[in-house]
């Protein structure tokens, strides 16, 4: 996997404590297009023509004494499926911690590692919507 230069970040995933909240900032206060809802807890905002926004409601929110405010992880697209693969591959040969996959979403795959500090990185790829 020596090919690897991403175009840029793909998306930044934060945690929320009130989603609806959240949604009211970025999309009403912000303007940032609402991409789709994941469930009650999940809202994706586009930014400019390619970056999104994640906002993932934190699994404490309903204790006020347990806020949750930190950014969950940020991804990186990739070009295909077995680029993917390759990447969980390079990065066990260079002793990265793989934390989940290389594995199957609805549109595509994804492999999710952490960088030495303890930050979540995802490289996916995902088809096109049409």
């Amino acid at each position: 996997m020596t090919d690897f230069s991403p175009s840029g970040i793909n998306h930044i995933t934060i945690r929320v404590n009130d989603i609806e909240r959240a949604e009211e900032f970025y999309g009403d206060v912000l303007g940032f297009e609402l991409v789709r809802k994941m469930g009650k807890s999940m809202a994706v905002y586009r930014i400019g023509s390619e970056d999104t926004l994640v906002l993932v409601e934190a699994e404490t929110s309903y204790d006020p004494s347990s806020r949750d405010y930190r950014v969950d992880h940020f991804g990186f697209f990739l070009d295909s499926p077995e680029q993917v693969d390759e990447m969980a591959e390079y990065l066990r040969e260079k002793e990265v911690t793989v934390l989940s996959g290389p594995a199957n979403r609805k549109r595509g795959r994804f492999v999710f590692a952490s960088d030495p500090d303890g930050n979540m990185i995802e490289f996916f790829y995902e088809e096109d919507e049409d």
